[in-house]
């Protein structure tokens, strides 16, 4: 990707305006985690683009709005003790969560615009936007996709939308990193990539990227909350009731004790082979890569997994559950850096 003199005039502004949006899209990640975390998901039971920004400003709108959300199978299945002190403190984390997505969209778009009449991009940022764009149209309708699932007559959401929805959004971040490392840089380097030695810290992002999307089943179906010991499950490796005939492959999305079993030995094989690739980095360079960036790699994985271990002997506390999702997406940053770095020195 090359830029002329005068581009580096505008490189600075395009630069302060992809890393905002990275790091917005990195909050609202851990932001809607609290959000199912608190289980204040479902207590805005509609969905308005414009006029939801307005929370409620007096006693008769709030009313207005609890008494909406008493009609809600949450409320009647659930929250039926539910006073209105209470319902404020769900309600806020939901409206703060889509107020900030609905804040990103406008931080996303009207640069965009300016940049675009300005002439600041060439046609690699177009289309990488169009992309980004599209995904985040999809992101909004998903979220409500997802919230609609809890308010017809199950008080719970669908794990499968929880999950596209944290799936969607994850892929956002790393579309945005990625540019953001390219444009920083100066270079624009292909992603996808298995005809070198690199490709073995390639095998590591997904890994990471499988292990949090077992993570959004693990959250969707509150898994987490059985089973609170690490290695074994009820005394076992293999716990009963892992395979139940009557649900044949779904076991993996909708037994919630297949659902824990796999998450907890997905994340475990990430760490292995990531711990045992970026250690033996450090003795045999057989991929260049700075011994900084190795060593941040090793301490975000250690540090990821001793939080997954205490999230769940704590019966996934909110301190720790929230801190093993936002370590999470840190891991995922490094190593996506780490990978450019390697391509990058190859080029």
């Amino acid at each position: 990707m090359q830029i002329t003199e005068v581009d580096l005039i505008y490189h600075k502004q395009v630069m302060i305006w992809l890393v905002s949006l990275t790091i917005m899209v990195f909050l609202i990640i851990i932001i809607g985690g609290l959000t199912r975390l608190t289980d204040s998901g479902l207590s805005m039971v509609d969905w308005r683009p414009v006029l939801g920004t307005i929370p409620p400003l007096n006693k008769s709108q709030w009313l207005k709005v609890f008494n909406d959300y008493q009609q809600s199978p949450e409320f009647i299945y659930v929250n039926k003790n539910m006073n209105l002190e209470e319902f404020k403190y769900i309600f806020w984390w939901e409206w703060f969560h889509r107020f900030f997505a609905r804040l990103i969209g406008i931080v996303f778009l009207v640069p965009f615009i300016y940049f675009y009449l300005k002439k600041y991009l060439n046609i690699f940022f177009y289309k990488r936007f169009i992309v980004i764009f599209i995904l985040g149209l999809l992101q909004a309708f998903v979220g409500w996709w997802m919230v609609k699932s809890g308010l017809q007559n199950d008080p719970y959401v669908s794990s499968y939308r929880l999950t596209f929805h944290l799936f969607n959004a994850i892929l956002i971040y790393s579309f945005l990193l990625w540019t953001s490392i390219e444009y920083y840089h100066l270079k624009s380097l292909s992603f996808l990539d298995f005809r070198s030695k690199k490709s073995l810290i390639l095998i590591s992002i997904f890994l990471v990227f499988l292990t949090i999307i077992s993570g959004g089943f693990m959250a969707g179906s509150n898994a987490g909350q059985s089973f609170n010991t690490y290695p074994l499950m009820n005394g076992k490796f293999i716990p009963d009731d892992i395979y139940l005939t009557e649900l044949g492959i779904l076991n993996l999305f909708e037994n919630t004790v297949a659902i824990n079993f796999n998450h907890r030995w997905i994340a475990t094989l990430t760490f292995i082979y990531t711990f045992s690739l970026f250690t033996y980095l450090i003795i045999n360079k057989f991929i260049e890569l700075n011994n900084i960036i190795i060593f941040f790699v090793l301490f975000i994985l250690s540090l990821q997994f001793l939080l997954g271990v205490m999230t769940l002997l704590s019966n996934v506390s909110i301190q720790y559950a929230s801190l093993h999702q936002t370590n999470s997406i840190v891991l995922l940053s490094i190593l996506l850096l780490a990978y450019f770095k390697s391509k990058k020195i190859g080029v």
